[in-house]
């Protein structure tokens, strides 16, 4: 009962904080811009006709055009709420460890019959909840639109909820490891952005080693790379399956050849992009939990001891 408390406290102060309603109102943008687009089978109608275009990408009434639907609400789903809605999320949710730890605050819940290993794992996953609400208020709202406005259902879609709370949780990890550490909220923005750019790094490189083959003849980059992609938690990936889940197109089909000198590089873009939608949810979404959770029980381990 004290840990569900604990939990609902620290969801709490995440409603008690502007960049949660900063969020709600993105997604109700992000909504409302996405509701004033229509697909027609041979045109698409903006601001509900005011500009219109010739084209039959985003027929409604075909596979590939309901495919083609799909890939530009994951995109949104991808920019809007995996980049800047997780970025907003982290900067939300950075000094809830810190201003926790403060002498005073921390004296209450420590003073209650529950072990600090509880009262560590009860306010991350406070921190979780806060990030599922907007993920699902988003995944609900761009459903719906989807279904309503463009005739397009897609029930795999809503997967997205769940795939952005994972996303999210691979960096709030090193967030709380530097807050548990360092006290500092800064240090926990700075640290968990940068780890972020890290793993992208890592899977950005691999992908690199794959459109230049020549790459790989430096096998200690090679290895080194390969090795750290699986190390490390597959932030890129989560894009990957939520495509595939959703019944979205492969992005570079919307690329016209002409964009390409060289059309091999193409088609190896086009390998890669399909390599990449086909990997194996279970390794690497295990995977990446497997590293987060060494980082939690590492954070924790060091918050149990801590004299306060």
């Amino acid at each position: 009962m004290q840990f569900w408390a604990l939990i609902v406290d620290s969801f709490r102060e995440s409603l008690d904080r502007k960049i949660f309603w900063v969020l709600v109102c993105i997604s109700l943008l992000v909504a409302a811009t996405m509701f004033c687009v229509g697909f027609e089978p041979t045109r698409v109608n903006i601001m509900f006709g005011l500009w219109e275009f010739d084209t039959e990408l985003f027929n409604p009434t075909s596979e590939t055009g309901r495919e083609n639907i799909a890939s530009i609400a994951v995109t949104c789903m991808d920019i809007v709420v995996g980049w800047i809605g997780v970025m907003l999320a982290i900067i939300a949710t950075a000094s809830f460890f810190p201003a926790f730890m403060q002498r005073g605050a921390i004296d209450v819940l420590l003073s209650k019959p529950m072990t600090r290993a509880k009262v560590f794992l009860g306010k991350y996953v406070g921190s979780m909840v806060f990030v599922l609400l907007q993920a699902t208020l988003f995944g609900v709202l761009t459903f719906v639109v989807m279904g309503v406005r463009w005739g397009t259902w897609l029930p795999g879609y809503l997967l997205i909820i769940p795939l952005l709370v994972i996303l999210f949780s691979y960096l709030y990890c090193v967030s709380v490891w530097a807050a548990v550490v360092m006290r500092s909220t800064i240090a926990a923005i700075f640290l968990s952005i940068g780890a972020w750019v890290v793993f992208a790094g890592v899977q950005s490189m691999d992908d690199a080693l794959e459109l230049y083959p020549q790459w790989q003849e430096e096998r200690t980059l090679f290895y080194s790379v390969r090795t750290l992609r699986w190390v490390v938690p597959k932030t890129q990936d989560i894009t990957y399956l939520a495509e595939r889940w959703s019944g979205a197109g492969s992005g570079t089909n919307l690329v016209p050849d002409t964009n390409y000198q060289d059309t091999r590089m193409l088609d190896r873009a086009r390998a890669l992009e399909q390599k990449r939608r086909n990997v194996n949810a279970v390794h690497t979404i295990g995977s990446s939990l497997a590293f987060e959770g060494i980082i939690v029980l590492w954070a924790m381990w060091i918050f149990a001891r801590k004299d306060y």
